[in-house]
């Protein structure tokens, strides 16, 4: 399993038809930092198939606490189980915001 960020993060190269694949499933690319982020999640699972099979692995994004913006895995949340938008590049509270 590859967790990513989805402000930035790093491909392997990708011949053209993928990469423009890529950029139209919804992110973008950054060519001075070399990092890819997440423009749009209109076709969400299509883009995390996309990249899995790039990376040979399972995808998951991290999540961003929309109260204090810090990253966090659903990994760490006592919810993962019934969350039916985990692993997807949304936002959410982190655990330690729940408990505050």
């Amino acid at each position: 399993m590859v967790v990513l960020n989805k402000k930035a993060f790093k491909l392997p190269r990708v011949e053209k038809e993928k990469f423009m694949a890529l950029i139209n499933a919804g992110l973008s690319y950054n060519r001075d930092a070399g990092v890819y982020s997440i423009k749009s999640c209109n076709d969400i699972e299509n883009l995390i198939d996309t990249i899995s099979g790039i990376l040979g692995a399972e995808v998951v994004f991290l999540q961003t606490c929309t109260r204090c913006d810090k990253n966090f895995a659903c990994g760490d949340c006592k919810y993962d189980e019934f969350c039916p938008t985990k692993n997807l590049p949304f936002g959410c509270v982190c655990p330690q915001c729940l408990q505050g």
